[in-house]
């Protein structure tokens, strides 16, 4: 089995850039250790990337077929998997509304 490219998508670096702004307000200690430990959930996803949930297309119609999450408490990371490549495409708090969040 080869290990697959993991790729962000604009979105998601945004995203993520965001998350660690806002924490790092109060500790960039801790900011740091989120992203360390988002990161180590997205490298997981190079050789398991079907360990996410595949998004339904009932409770997602917004989305092309084959979107997955991966929890990465308390953040949800977002992706599909295309060519050998995993795409993630949103890291949202799983606080939030989830719908809104991917369609924005």
């Amino acid at each position: 089995m080869s290990r697959h490219k993991i790729e962000f998508t604009r979105r998601a670096r945004a995203q993520i850039r965001n998350l660690f702004s806002y924490i790092a307000q109060d500790s960039p200690a801790a900011a740091q250790k989120t992203l360390d430990s988002i990161d180590a959930r997205i490298q997981r996803l190079a050789d398991a990337p079907e360990l996410g949930v595949e998004l339904s297309e009932a409770e997602y119609p917004f989305l092309e077929p084959g979107y997955r999450k991966l929890l990465a408490r308390p953040f949800l990371v977002y992706y599909r998997i295309a060519a050998g490549t995993v795409y993630i495409t949103h890291v949202v708090h799983e606080r939030q509304n989830q719908r809104s969040a991917l369609k924005s």
